[in-house]
């Protein structure tokens, strides 16, 4: 899934993450923000009438602070940032979000998330990534609607 997302191209969000988002709960976000490597992990995309295709999870994934919501989550070549608000040690990404974008040949691409989550582990150095929707491909006319589970796990490398 992180490979699908990628494909869109590079992503700016400095209008996202120039303002925090607030809590009035007294949740630290710091814990969040800043560089997370993957450690380990796959993502499973599964589109009818083809075997299932597997991918290794690698790379990093940064969080900062959010405009609309508290925390928002971008990949190096992404224009898919994920939003998500924060309870405790757990961010959940807010069902629904869409990302569109071109393929570069003639297709255009649809990430849709039903669910997600980055759960930051006691340590506070270590975090489990869930993810899960669909992947819908327009080319031709034609349309695949795809589906797609992630599974990773982080270490922070930076702030």
């Amino acid at each position: 899934m992180r490979n699908a997302i990628r494909m869109f191209g590079l992503v700016s969000v400095l209008a996202l993450s120039a303002c925090g988002g607030g809590d009035s709960s007294g949740t630290d976000f710091k814990k969040f923000v800043g560089t997370w490597q993957a450690t380990s992990g796959t993502s499973t995309t599964v589109c009818p009438g083809y075997d299932a295709f597997t991918d290794t999870v690698t790379g990093n994934v940064l969080w900062s602070m959010g405009v609309s919501s508290d925390l928002v989550q971008t990949v190096a070549g992404s224009t898919c940032p994920i939003m998500a608000d924060v309870s405790g040690s757990t961010a959940s990404g807010i069902p629904g979000q869409a990302c569109t974008g071109s393929d570069g040949a003639g297709g255009l691409s649809t990430v849709t998330f039903a669910a997600y989550t980055f759960v930051i582990s006691p340590d506070g150095h270590t975090a489990a990534e869930n993810a899960s929707g669909t992947f819908t491909y327009v080319v031709s006319g034609a349309t695949l609607l795809c589906t797609f589970n992630e599974t990773a796990s982080y270490q922070k490398i930076g702030n």
